[in-house]
């Protein structure tokens, strides 16, 4: 199991991305998302356009909803501003993935396939993705998934990844939330990986590459030096990622549209 991606949902896609390139990535142009029609087995549009900061290791998509709706399957973590709203897992077998959490009583959706065009680099085609998403209603922090990348070597091209800033890996994923422990749980069981405390109010679990921290608000100022705001009634949220080297933390307010850099 490994951090694979983390998305930010937004409006527009053009202020995203040149965001991103301001911050010293190279971002691929935007692409229209595509899935499979399961009964027709035609190429159906997903309603959103993404764009991608290739790493590495993981990638950040870059997403704009264009018509939102309740049938979306992002519409629960689309807000007012720009969210940490996908956090996707990889795995290698996604179909014995799917069956652990079934059996382990996590409430899963069917296994999809999801394509999108791939115009950079020396190596083109269609990227193809197989992955399910965990019951929206289980995830507040965010769309919660799990994907098998197969065409890796088209994702993944050092073209797309040579960035000014000398980033390269995705690290680390951040979770606001007033009962770590429970959250943290919910966690150890996606992913296979003990929940370790780390200090008061502050839980990790980690996978292979990659750490998933969840933290009170209390504890990620504590230990991250970033002050982090959850209303007393609020639900759990991701707010944050880690890319390497350096230990760059990338920091998503419930009230900006921009990511904010911090060191860890």
């Amino acid at each position: 199991m490994s951090l694979d991606h983390v998305g930010l949902v937004g409006s527009s896609i053009t202020e995203m991305r040149q965001a991103w390139m301001d911050a010293g990535f190279f971002v691929t142009a935007p692409e229209e998302l595509m899935a499979f029609d399961p009964t027709t087995g035609e190429r159906v549009s997903l309603g959103q356009h993404s764009c991608h900061v290739i790493l590495e290791r993981g990638y950040i998509e870059l997403t704009a909803v264009t018509t939102v709706t309740p049938r979306h399957h992002l519409y629960p973590w689309i807000r007012r501003d720009v969210s940490l709203g996908i956090i996707a897992l990889g795995t290698d077998d996604i179909d014995a993935e799917h069956v652990r959490l079934i059996e382990a009583g996590v409430p899963v959706g069917p296994i999809a396939t999801a394509t999108r065009p791939i115009h950079y680099g020396a190596r083109r085609g269609d990227a193809l993705f197989r992955w399910f998403a965990i019951n929206a209603a289980s995830t507040p922090e965010a769309l919660v998934c799990f994907v098998r990348n197969e065409r890796p070597e088209l994702v993944y091209q050092p073209e797309v990844q040579q960035h000014p800033n000398g980033a390269r890996t995705l690290d680390s994923l951040i979770i606001c939330s007033h009962d770590p422990a429970a959250t943290a749980a919910r966690y150890a069981t996606y992913t296979g990986a003990a929940a370790i405390e780390s200090g008061p109010g502050l839980i990790q679990c980690a996978l292979g590459p990659g750490v998933v921290w969840v933290g009170t608000p209390a504890a990620l100022r504590k230990h991250f030096d970033h002050d982090v705001v959850l209303g007393p009634d609020e639900p759990p949220r991701s707010v944050g990622w880690g890319v390497s080297p350096g230990d760059r933390l990338f920091w998503v307010s419930a009230t900006s549209s921009a990511a904010r850099v911090a060191a860890r």
